[in-house]
């Protein structure tokens, strides 16, 4: 329960919402919106794929990305240590000759080392296709299966805690059928984008147009300010003694001269 802990306060918003009190909301889009906001993420669980009357299990380590995601292989122990880069929808393995295929569903969307990262953009941004409130493991569920733009013959399947909102369960169909199961270990936020930041974005764009109205103005005095300068003698000559401010070279010699009789 520690590592509910760190995902507790990104999504401390949903948590006041579904709690009564005020306006209501719908959890689903409000779970969709945190989980959209994350930008990092470590997690682990066990896959178990389903394909071709043939069972397999994976112990899964990804560090996650919206962008792109490395997951590493930590069991079986044949494959312990082989890692794969998930982005853009293609799969790069880093580790030569042995490949994670998924039998006849051997598109990289749903690959075994890409079901975390789909499973997470279909927590962010997929379409809702069911929602229900569910109990598993004695614990209180919200359960989504969304599909993607890309690929709406897959759905995402998974049921969050309502008290934490961690995953704890998933599956992926294709075509109704099951093709992985997945079993959260592990979910700890490195990261997340501020749902205030895009505002504050348009915040600081805004100071800076409004900083280069300023400017405009500041330009402005600049021209006249050759004026003043050009007249700089005009502040001066009302001085403290305006008579010896406005006499002239010979009345000024003049006066020297009286000074001297």
């Amino acid at each position: 329960m520690r590592k509910a802990l760190l995902f507790a306060p990104m999504l401390m918003l949903l948590l006041t919402a579904c709690g009564g009190g005020g306006e209501k909301t719908d959890p689903a889009a409000e779970l969709q919106t945190q989980y959209a906001a994350l930008s990092s993420a470590t997690m682990e669980a066990d896959v178990t794929c389903h394909y071709d009357g043939e069972v397999r299990d994976y112990t899964l380590l990804c560090a996650y990305t919206p962008a792109e995601s490395t997951v590493t292989v930590l069991s079986p122990a044949n494959l312990s240590g082989i890692s794969a880069t998930v982005a853009d929808g293609k799969l790069h393995l880093s580790y030569e000759d042995i490949s994670l295929d998924a039998g006849s569903y051997s598109a990289a969307a749903i690959s075994p080392v890409a079901a975390l990262p789909r499973l997470m953009a279909a927590a962010g941004s997929g379409y809702i296709t069911e929602q229900s409130k569910e109990t598993l493991a004695e614990r209180e569920c919200l359960r989504l299966a969304c599909d993607l733009p890309d690929d709406e013959a897959t759905v995402y399947t998974t049921w969050f805690d309502q008290e934490t909102l961690l995953p704890l369960r998933s599956e992926i169909a294709v075509d109704g059928e099951t093709v992985f199961e997945v079993a959260w270990n592990r979910f700890e936020v490195t990261g997340r984008t501020d749902p205030g930041e895009p505002g504050g974005s348009g915040e600081a764009a805004g100071d800076g147009e409004a900083g280069g109205t300023d400017a405009a103005p500041s330009d402005q005095p600049a021209e006249p300010s050759d004026t003043p300068s050009e007249e700089q003698s005009e502040p001066v000559q009302p001085a403290e003694d305006p008579a010896a401010q406005t006499w002239t070279e010979a009345e000024e010699a003049a006066a020297y001269a009286e000074a001297e009789e």
